[in-house]
């Protein structure tokens, strides 16, 4: 029996919270076992995946999403990172401790290279390209095990998970691919083998401090990259400007931005915060 109970937990535990736990076998695992751990959180998900999802069938939908997936869990794991669950389209993955970060915006860089490619085939085939947004964030969590005795799953307590799951939305928001926090920043072995920007702060609820953001742009199709790396200039002195409150300075850089790279979500949304900005300065005096 034991082993047949192993058999059937091990699907919705990944062996990996096992390991963490320190236990040898899944009939060992009970409900509530927990460890306290220092991780790094990768969340992803398909960019508009449920207006896509309207034009196909349930079949072609989920076809569609295991060839997705199909080419992206495989970059998780060789980076060392493992998958903690699916929802639709979208991966929970956690790295270990140690060089976690590095990992995990590595394999981030990695996939998105992946997309540009798979968007190579797709293309053939007249698809529509897909693009994906990646949160990324390093932090303390809960690892344990929840559940009912007959279905048992691993899982991840932590406003760390509800940070990562934060920064995707921002990368949604802002049209990046890659989003990661300050704490994934501090912890990487040498920031400046990556090309990044700061694109903000964002408040996270229970914390006082707002946490720094950051895109990491490698990994993205050459021609953007570059015009990407040829806008940062303007943009970086954006949002210095905007930071010292000087909002018509800022609006002029952010302008200046958004013309080599119209489609960046961050430099339009600045954009617009600065001209709300203004117009209130105006209508105050």
């Amino acid at each position: 029996l034991a082993n047949k109970l192993g058999a059937s937990i091990k699907p919705f535990v990944p062996s990996e919270i096992l390991e963490h736990l320190n236990k040898d076998s899944f009939s060992d695992l009970k409900l509530g076992d927990h460890i306290k751990k220092d991780m790094t959180i990768f969340f992803s998900d398909i960019r508009s995946f449920t207006a896509m999802s309207e034009s196909l069938t349930p079949e072609e939908s989920f076809a569609f999403i295991n060839s997705y997936l199909s080419r992206v869990v495989p970059v998780i794991d060789e980076y060392g990172g493992f998958i903690d669950k699916y929802m639709g389209d979208g991966i929970m993955a956690l790295f270990a401790e140690e060089g976690g970060a590095d990992s995990a915006v590595s394999s981030g860089v990695a996939i998105q290279t992946k997309m540009v490619e798979y968007n190579g085939h797709r293309a053939k085939v007249n698809y529509k390209p897909i693009s994906m947004g990646i949160g990324i964030h390093t932090g303390t969590l809960m690892l344990g095990v929840v559940g009912v005795p007959g279905r048992m799953e691993g899982t991840v307590i932590s406003d760390a998970v509800n940070l990562s799951s934060r920064l995707q939305s921002i990368a949604k928001a802002f049209n990046i691919p890659l989003v990661i926090s300050e704490s994934t920043f501090m912890q990487l072995g040498d920031p400046g083998k990556y090309k990044y920007r700061f694109i903000g702060k964002v408040k996270v609820k229970g914390k006082d401090a707002p946490v720094s953001v950051f895109e990491i742009f490698d990994g993205l199709p050459e021609e953007i990259f570059e015009r990407k790396m040829k806008s940062n200039t303007f943009f970086e002195q954006g949002m210095m400007a905007y930071y010292q409150k000087d909002y018509a300075q800022a609006l002029f850089y952010f302008n200046r931005a958004l013309e080599i790279v119209p489609e960046d979500g961050a430099s339009k949304f600045y954009l617009e915060t600065c001209l709300r900005k203004t117009m209130a300065a105006k209508t105050s005096h």
